[in-house]
This record gives structure tokens, sequence and C-alpha cells, in this order.
């Protein structure tokens, strides 16, 4: 039988996840739209500032989500 208390914990950890995906390229959309009414570029910061957060995010969800495949911060294998 599995584990009722670990399943919520990935479940928590999963959604927590999504949901910073999702807000970072919100925040990351809303500042282009700024960026872009205050230099008059429209719409290329509103789309590199939405590949920053797409990226950004992605990067946390795969450390969060699978840490064994993030290369970083990690001690070499001897």
């Amino acid at each position: 039988m599995s584990n009722p208390q670990r399943s919520n914990q990935s479940n928590a950890r999963s959604l927590g996840a999504g949901m910073t995906l999702a807000i970072s390229v919100g925040l990351f959309a809303y500042g282009g739209l700024w960026l872009d009414a205050q230099f008059g570029t429209k719409p290329w910061l509103l789309l590199l500032c939405v590949g920053c957060g797409i990226v950004g995010g992605v990067l946390h969800l795969i450390r969060v989500l699978a840490p064994e495949l993030w290369p970083f911060g990690k001690p070499p294998k001897s």
C-alpha cells in the first residue's frame, strides 16, 4: 500500500511548483507590458519577459520535482 501522507506531500510540492511557474510568467508578462508602455517597444519587451518567466519557471520545476536532474550545486562524482 502507498503512504497517503507522502502522496499528499508530493502533490503539494507539485502544485506549488506549478503555481510558481504560472505566477512567474504572469508577473514577467505584466512587467513586460509596463516596460513596453514606458519605452514604446510594443510587443518586444513583453515577449522577452514572458520568455524569461517561462525559462525561470521551468528551471524551478526541474529543481523542485526532479532534483536528480538538476546539474548545479552537486559535487563531482569521484
